[in-house]
């Protein structure tokens, strides 16, 4: 059976700690971040070749978005770490839309705006780093999902660090 594509086809950015932030009218894009795995190289003195191999463990993540001109309430706090929420709707084909929620604990760390003329609207991006607490949740299924405090990664709802906390012994988070 076919999987059709998904079309996003409205989003939203705002603050999850302050009602009143939403700005869907200002957003251009939202930049969801590569998801990488930490690798550890290694490369036998007596062997033929070097391997990468991959750790439960992730490079930094860091999403983002762009907005129509500058958004005044984003100055508030940047530098500070915020919880944050971009809600998005999917669709597919001939389907019914579904929700998308992106839960964001980091902190913004840039502001970015391109080059401007009163022809076009100038476009500003935002970037999150120190991102400590991250999870994609498409149509109410949990498909990523990453906390550092939990010392907590899942994919797909099932957890790649549980096996490694239960063999060093670490019974908290998760």
């Amino acid at each position: 059976m076919a999987n059709p594509a998904y079309q996003l086809t409205i989003m939203d950015v705002r603050r999850a700690t302050r009602a009143g932030t939403s700005r869907p009218l200002k957003i251009s894009k939202i930049i969801l971040p590569a998801v990488k795995f930490l690798t550890v190289n290694r490369n036998p003195g007596g062997g033929v070749g070097s391997i990468d191999h991959g750790m439960p463990r992730l490079e930094p993540l860091e999403p983002g978005w762009e907005t129509f001109g500058p958004d005044d309430d984003v100055f508030t706090g940047m530098g500070e770490m915020d919880k944050w929420t971009f809600g998005c709707a999917y669709k597919r084909k001939n389907g019914a839309p579904v929700p998308a929620r992106i839960e964001i604990e980091g902190v913004i760390t840039e502001w970015a705006p391109d080059e401007g003329s009163a022809s076009e609207f100038q476009k500003m991006s935002h970037k999150f780093q120190t991102v400590t607490h991250y999870e994609f949740i498409l149509n109410g299924k949990e498909l990523f999902y990453f906390d550092e405090e939990e010392i907590e990664i899942r994919r797909d709802g099932v957890s790649l660090t549980q096996p490694h906390k239960t063999a060093a012994g670490i019974s908290f988070g998760g």
